[in-house]
């Protein structure tokens, strides 16, 4: 009588196949989800600059200072600019030459810096 099954052998190189596309197919997953944290934070910094400069337009203009000093209140008062808990902002210079923040996000590996 002869019974139905699987040799050890055939099991082995199953198992060696599937470890070998796993070799294979872990690093990429690993780049790709840090160039998707990295657009996450790139996007909203985007977002940002163009409502704090749709801000700017909306109300009458006045000095680039004076609004840009107004971008945490744009990210306070629209919450669908940072949909991404993880993305951070840095605000740094505000004056009346301009201002400048940068973005991040926690997981990614790039800072996007935005001045106007």
């Amino acid at each position: 009588m002869r019974t139905k099954g699987f040799t050890l052998i055939e099991l082995m190189i199953v198992i060696a196949i599937i470890g070998i596309l796993a070799l294979i197919a872990v690093p990429n997953f690993v780049s790709l989800r840090a160039k998707a944290y990295n657009a996450s934070a790139q996007s909203a910094g985007y977002n940002t600059r163009v409502s704090q400069e749709l801000y700017y337009q909306n109300t009458g203009g006045g000095t680039t200072a004076a609004y840009a000093s107004r971008l945490q209140d744009l990210l306070s008062m629209d919450p669908n600019l940072n949909e991404d808990p993880g993305v951070t902002f840095i605000f740094g210079s505000c004056n009346n030459s301009g201002y400048t923040f940068s973005t991040r996000h926690l997981k990614g590996d790039n800072d996007y810096i935005w001045t106007n």
